[in-house]
Formats: C-alpha cells, structure tokens, sequence
C-alpha cells in the first residue's frame, strides 16, 4: 500500500510540473498571439458599427485601413460580441491578459465540475486536469485566445441540472453555430420543445441588443451571421474537412450537403438519447459534434468529458479506445507536426483532415454500437 501511494505521489509530482509549464506557455503564447479572440469584430460592434455588414462590403482585407485584425472573422451569432463588448473598454493588451486568464480559470472549472458531479476521486480528477492542462489542444486554445471552453459550459449545464434557469442559459452554446446545433439536437430528440424555447432567449436577446446598438434593420441582420459564413466558406481552402467534404463532388446543392452530416448526427443523437448514465451521454454527444462538422483543433476541448468518463470507467475496453483516441488528439498530432513539418492549423485540411475525422467517425460509431448492445468488456 505505501508503494502505490509512493508511486502516486511520484506521478503527481511529474504531471504537476509538466502541466504547470504547460500552462505558462499558454498564457505567454496568448499574451503574444490571442489571433482568434474576436476583440477587433467587438469593438466595431460597440461603436455602433455592423461588423456583419462591414466584411460583406470586403473591408476586411487585411489592408491598412483595415479595422479588423488577423482571421477575426466574425463568424458566430451576435449574442457574442455583445457579450464580448466589455472587454473592448480595455485596451488590446489587457483585455488579452484578462482573456487568457478567464480562459485558463474556464480550463481548471469545467473538468473539475464535471469530475465532482460524476464523482471521481481525487487522484482521477488529478489525473483529468493533468492530461488536459498538459496537451496541445489546451495550449492552443489559450494562446489563440479561443471562445469554445466558454460554450463548453454552457452545453454542459443541461446535463449537470434541470432547472429552468439552466436550460435557458445553455442557449449560449447556439452562439457558435458548429457546436450548438449539437445542443438543439439534443433537445429536439428529446421532444422537449419547452427547451428549444427557453434556450432560444440567448439567440433573441443578442440579436435584438446588436440590432440596437449597431442600428441595424432586424430582419437584415437575422441572416446575417450566415451570409459571413458562406462569405467565408466561398474562399478555397478556408473551413476544415469532413468526409462529408466528399459529397460535394457529387455537385449535389449546397443546402443537402450541408443537411446530410446533420440529418446523420440526429439519428446518432436518437440512438443516445435514452443513455441513463449522464456523463457517458454528454461524452457522446460531444464527440457527436466533433464528428459531423468541421473544426478545428482548439474545438477538441470538447474531449474533455470523454476523458472525465474513460478515467472512471477505465477497466472497460471501450474506455482504452476512447483515451488512445484523446491522446492521439491530445499529444500525438503535435507529435507528428514536428516529424512531417506540419503546423497544428494544418491538421484539419486535406488528406490529414479526412483521416482525423474518419477515426472520429469510427469510435464515435464503436461507442454507440457497444451501448446499443450492452457490451462491457472488461480488461482488468
């Protein structure tokens, strides 16, 4: 007994220090970097000006007049950048060291929430902190200043209680639109419809708020976050791949092919929906999301209840094949980055893209395949 306590003790140490590094890198990287933090889209909106519009009028090219910085594109529900909008009485440098520092608060809360409510031990909560704080996927979303761990929450709070007050705030989770969905899904599956309305409020209240304040006609602006979408989706190259990507050699419209990989994750989500474990449900609702859009690397912080739940369950073989599937998304790409001389956006594009998700594809598959036939295959 006093080895394995020894041993644990060891292991914390060593995990302890490697996450602690980890860490400061990603705060130094956001100090630095924090490209993907929509400041600049937000500050336009608190001057009173439609960003929507403004890069739909092709201001947004990079020039020197240019009130946009870097890919700062604007892509996401109005409800954001309203929420945003306090940051932008800081000045650019202190409202990146504010953000990296809620970012990284954000990073410690959610598996710590996740692993309380669910019940693990602290030596397996120690572990879930360890393995995310120490991985590329968590210093790259610190240091681009990303918006997905925020969202996270608010997906999650359904599945940590009912109340009605919960319900209508995980509507912020529809601010961006490739991980929201999953969410309405959710609840459309469920035939819960008092839930589709209460969590609409978010949507509503942000779009009449940025309607108000940039002066904006309410039935222009409702499309408008699309419209940047397709703007932006016009460009080669410019969103990651599925393998749904695939269909469009088919020249099928554009609409279908949008409406297959969604129609496909509802009958998914159809198949979880009755899961009685919570955590295993959200876990697969997660990877669910992940599988059926595109994103990029920083949106596999959704893992993160995957990894809560595979540590608990860890004498289960599917929970091996679920951590070798983190790892591989958690470590090894980076990994590989510096074997092939790849950098970490260029994961989620061309023959690399397809691959990565296609193995997503392919566990998300194997865990809904084994719950639907009640395996529990034990390796301990």
């Amino acid at each position: 007994m006093k080895l394995i306590y020894k041993y644990k003790l060891i292991i914390i140490l060593i995990l302890g220090l490697i996450s602690s590094i980890s860490t400061t890198k990603a705060f130094l990287d956001a100090q630095n970097l924090s490209f993907d933090f929509h400041f600049s889209p937000t500050k336009l909106v608190a001057e009173g000006i439609n960003h929507y519009q403004y890069i739909l009028d092709g201001k947004h090219d990079h020039g020197p007049d240019d009130k946009l910085m870097y890919d700062q594109n604007g892509n996401y529900a109005q409800g954001l950048f309203i929420i945003l909008i306090p940051f932008t009485w800081l000045g650019w440098e202190d409202a990146k060291l504010v953000w990296s520092i809620i970012n990284i608060a954000l990073a410690l809360i959610i598996p710590l929430v996740l692993c309380k409510k669910f019940k693990l031990d602290n030596f397996k909560t120690f572990l879930v902190l360890s393995i995310f704080l120490s991985s590329t996927i968590f210093r790259i979303h610190i240091g681009y200043g990303q918006h997905t761990l925020i969202l996270l929450i608010f997906l999650i709070l359904p599945f940590l209680n009912k109340k009605i007050f919960s319900i209508a705030l995980s509507g912020i989770v529809y601010f961006k639109y490739n991980i929201g969905y999953g969410l309405f899904l959710y609840f459309l599956s469920l035939k819960r419809f008092k839930y589709i309305f209460l969590s609409s409020f978010p949507l509503i209240f942000g779009w009449l708020s940025y309607c108000y304040i940039t002066n904006t006609n309410l039935l222009t602006n409702i499309l408008e976050p699309l419209r940047v979408i397709m703007y932006w989706n016009s460009e080669a190259n410019h969103f990651p791949v599925t393998v749904f990507n695939l269909i469009n050699y088919l020249k099928i419209n554009s609409l279908i092919t949008l409406a297959i990989p969604i129609l496909v994750n509802f009958y998914f989500i159809l198949k979880i929906k009755n899961i009685e474990d919570d955590l295993k449900k959200l876990s697969l609702l997660c990877l669910s999301i992940l599988c059926f859009t595109p994103h990029q690397l920083h949106d596999y912080v959704l893992l993160i209840p995957l990894l809560v739940y595979s540590l608990k369950h860890y004498q289960y073989l599917i929970s091996l094949i679920n951590l070798i599937l983190i790892f591989y998304f958690f470590y090894f790409l980076r990994l590989l980055s510096f074997i092939f001389n790849f950098q970490p956006w260029d994961f989620p594009y061309g023959y690399l893209g397809y691959m990565n998700n296609l193995i997503l594809i392919s566990i998300f598959i194997l865990n809904v395949f084994l719950i639907n036939n009640n395996k529990k295959i034990k390796i301990f």
